[in-house]
């Protein structure tokens, strides 16, 4: 059997995410394995807008997911499941996340920006290698899927 049958991918609906849901979805298809698309959602108030409650952002946020995650695996014949995680650290969350439900590998995506801490991948790629338990797969800006 394949080393990496349970794909997480950390997912912020921006291109980079995109990215590196299209690469986990290849990755699946090839070994007939599984993907779990997951949104951490920052606790603080200030990204919620006047008179919207915090459940209310986070009810939205995993609505999207569960919608991405149908659509995708309609469209891709991989099972495709979602989850979200509240936190202030998402490098943090998506680590637990995978130890959690048990992810052979995590799927993140960067933008690769420059500056001295962020040539080679963004910070919160970065803190994830450094703290998964599992083997980080980082989907570059200029990588070819």
């Amino acid at each position: 059997s394949a080393v990496f049958k349970k794909m997480v991918v950390g997912v912020d609906f921006s291109e980079h995410s995109d990215r590196a849901v299209k690469a986990a979805l290849q990755l699946a298809r090839s070994v007939g394995g599984s993907v779990v698309l997951v949104g951490v959602i920052p606790s603080r108030t200030e990204i919620v807008p006047s008179g919207t409650s915090e459940d209310q952002v986070t009810g939205s946020i995993e609505h999207r997911l569960r919608d991405r995650a149908a659509e995708l695996s309609k469209s891709s014949g991989v099972a495709v499941d979602y989850g979200v995680e509240v936190s202030e650290d998402p490098a943090e969350a998506l680590t637990r996340f995978v130890a959690t439900w048990g992810g052979d590998v995590l799927v993140v995506g960067t933008s690769a920006r420059t500056g001295l801490n962020r040539v080679l991948v963004g910070s919160i790629a970065e803190r994830v290698l450094r703290s998964s338990t599992v083997p980080v797969l980082v989907i570059g800006p200029s990588a070819a899927i």
